[in-house]
């Protein structure tokens, strides 16, 4: 999968709930997405919606295992979180939640800045952003489906979609 895109860019210890507080947690991706990010400072919720892509310090995401703040992200129009390294269970609910998180913490020290466009070949791990060149790993390809599919669920649902044709043409 290639990505491309313009930047925002996050510091280091942004928090789950900074992302998204909890009493946004439940409403729909829709209006969450108006409070992503919006208690971190004045400007950050107009950048991050702007964006395509999330340039992320060490431990975005981190305290607590809602899954709010990366669907949050995704409805804002979020394609891709890089960065870090990011907080484990934030990592893995962005995966789940169909939005794509690299680990590239080398953006973050050379000051990658808002509004960059970034370019990215998750087969290759090829990055491009302000004429530097970055390698992170290839995604696997079952990370690709799920973000490809939307989220997990999807994933599941199409899989077992899949499974069934098989074994009734089989």
């Amino acid at each position: 999968m290639k990505l491309r895109g313009t930047v925002a860019v996050f510091g280091d210890y942004v928090s789950g709930d900074a992302i998204l507080p909890a009493r946004y947690a439940f409403l729909p991706p829709e209006a969450m997405a108006e409070h992503v990010l919006d208690e971190l400072d004045s400007t950050a919720n107009a950048r991050v919606r702007r964006a395509d892509i999330l340039v992320a310090g060490a431990a975005f995401g981190y305290g607590t295992g809602r899954e709010s703040s990366a669907r949050a992200l995704r409805a804002a129009g979020v394609k891709l979180a890089i960065g870090g390294p990011f907080a484990r269970m934030f990592y893995r609910n962005a995966i789940n939640n169909g939005l794509l998180v690299l680990d590239c913490p080398a953006l973050v020290s050379d000051g990658v800045g808002d509004g960059c466009e970034m370019e990215v070949d998750t087969a290759s791990g090829h990055v491009r952003c302000a004429g530097r060149a970055y390698t992170v790993p290839p995604v696997p390809e079952l990370v690709s489906r799920i973000v490809a599919a939307g989220d997990l669920v999807e994933y599941g649902r199409t899989w077992l979609r899949d499974r069934a044709e098989e074994s009734a043409n089989g």
